[in-house]
């Protein structure tokens, strides 16, 4: 194992998180909020020091990382980056506690949404802003890990870095790699760009405009607001965010090609024509769900499907809450099982959003359908294909693999959350989506039962113990569990 790599990335990291630390303070400065200036300008600086100090302390001739450098240096970063994302809350008093710090802070790096504020419309701008940047910095970092992961795996398909790779043969591998992610990222901030513009466009204010494209491109899901569902009431607004979280959801590799000149790539891709079909009838079995079992108007019912399903497919986890007559939140108890199953499933390999993946979902089904032809012909030999090309059994294995141990997880996290005094619907739902990382998705469907009535909990209101619990569960969600596992096998450490 090489630790002076993995040190020296994790140095480069701080410092350029350090950095990203003066747009907070222009806004605090320019809000006349002196302290929240002086909060974020220590934060970068003891940010900057120490990753200076490990840039410093491991210049080496050798930068390249191996398979176990990787697992190493991408656990390293989404554990330390937290720790100093959420020294600005800290310091200002924004969110007074350790523990509540680096949850919202890695929650936002996670692209997972879970939120411990409880207040939102009483915090800064500079607050609100640094939230939804850390989103955004996240979901760049996910996109350029999960291609890594995804060819260390051997996953089927194409992801971004190893198309934009083949796009610069003439240059030396570090040099390709370093064009991929630039590409990757100028790909990233372009959609970024056009969502701020058509959201500013559709009459959302530019702050608002600013935050909500960090946090839906990201398929984060942070608000800026304690009546989110309120401030999506524009139609064309809530069009705007439709249209970008599918973007954020959807394998970045696609996205490349379409701006390097392939304009049929989306439609090639079989992923992408699944996430389609996935949003079409997972909106219309909502839609049907909510038509029996709701006071809701036809028009508001079309709404309300479409959006709340394109939020959970691709695991942003906004909310358009469903209100009833009497002025309650009302969840039909179908499409609450439906809503955390699309979570649970989630988006393209590739993107931004979490969960298993349609790719590794499709997968099995075809292996499924297999095993039920084998039953009728038992000396048949039934090729698995994706996108023209043969799944190989390393394939079949790794998405098998990925599915149990999901599975084994989620019984895992759920049991400890119960351990924790919380009740099995509560534990259920936070473990389904925090693993999926749309932690932001389950206050709405989680009620208080010793009240006996619809009163949401909030992420605040959860001991300690289960808020490490769920630290835990959603940086295991997003490195997707084979990152880590592997860091506990004794023989990657040896040399």
């Amino acid at each position: 194992m090489l630790f002076a790599p993995a040190f020296n990335i994790l140095g480069w990291s701080l410092v350029l998180l350090s950095g990203l630390m003066a747009l907070p303070i222009l806004f605090a400065l320019a809000a006349s909020q002196s302290f929240i200036a002086f909060s974020f300008l220590m934060s970068a600086i003891i940010t900057l020091f120490l990753g200076g100090g490990l840039v410093f302390a491991n210049r080496t001739g050798a930068t390249s990382l191996g398979r176990r450098e990787t697992f190493f240096t991408a656990t390293l970063i989404w554990v330390i980056l937290p720790l100093f994302a959420g020294l600005p809350f800290y310091l200002s008093d924004a969110i007074p506690s350790a523990t509540n710090a680096y949850f919202e802070a890695i929650s936002g790096f996670t692209t997972n949404g879970a939120s411990i504020i409880t207040d939102l419309d009483a915090q800064s701008h500079s607050i609100l802003l640094w939230r939804s940047m850390i989103q955004w910095i996240g979901g760049f970092a996910i996109i350029v890990f999960v291609s890594i992961l995804a060819t260390a795996f051997n996953v089927p398909g194409n992801n971004p870095l190893t198309q934009a790779i083949a796009k610069s043969t003439r240059r030396r591998m570090s040099r390709r790699v370093r064009y991929a992610v630039t590409s990757i990222l100028k790909i990233y901030a372009l959609l970024t760009a056009i969502c701020i513009v058509a959201l500013w466009v559709a009459g959302m204010p530019a702050f608002e405009s600013i935050c909500y494209a960090f946090s839906t491109i990201s398929t984060g899901g942070f608000t800026v607001s304690n009546n989110a569902g309120t401030a999506f009431g524009s139609r064309a607004v809530e069009i705007v965010l439709i249209i970008f979280m599918i973007a954020g959801a959807v394998n970045f590799s696609l996205h490349w090609s379409f701006f390097n000149g392939d304009r049929q790539s989306y439609f090639k891709d079989p992923e992408y024509r699944y996430l389609l079909l996935a949003v079409v009838f997972g909106s219309l079995a909502v839609f049907l769900l909510m038509m029996t079992s709701t006071d809701m108007s036809i028009p508001d019912t079309i709404r309300y499907a479409i959006f709340n399903t394109v939020s959970a497919i691709t695991t942003t986890g906004y909310n358009l809450p469903l209100v009833s007559n009497t002025g309650q939140y009302y969840w039909p108890i179908g499409a609450l099982f439906l809503i955390l199953f699309l979570i649970s499933v989630g988006g393209s390999t590739g993107s931004t959003a979490g969960g298993i993946k349609l790719m590794r979902v499709l997968i099995l089904l075809k292996l499924s359908g297999t095993e039920i032809k084998k039953l009728s012909f038992p000396s048949g030999v039934f090729p698995l294909s994706w996108g023209g090309r043969r799944i190989s059994r390393e394939q079949i294995m790794s998405a098998w693999s990925f599915f149990v141990i999901y599975c084994l997880a989620l019984v895992v996290v759920t049991l400890l959350l119960a351990f924790n005094g919380l009740d099995f619907q509560s534990a259920f739902s936070l473990a389904i989506t925090n693993l999926a990382n749309a932690g932001s998705a389950a206050q709405p469907l989680i009620t208080d039962v010793e009240v006996g009535t619809e009163n949401f909990i909030s992420y605040a209101d959860l001991p300690n113990a289960s808020k490490w619990i769920l630290c835990i569960t959603m940086l295991i969600g997003r490195l997707e569990f084979f990152a880590i596992l592997s860091l506990l096998n004794p023989a990657l450490w040896r040399r």
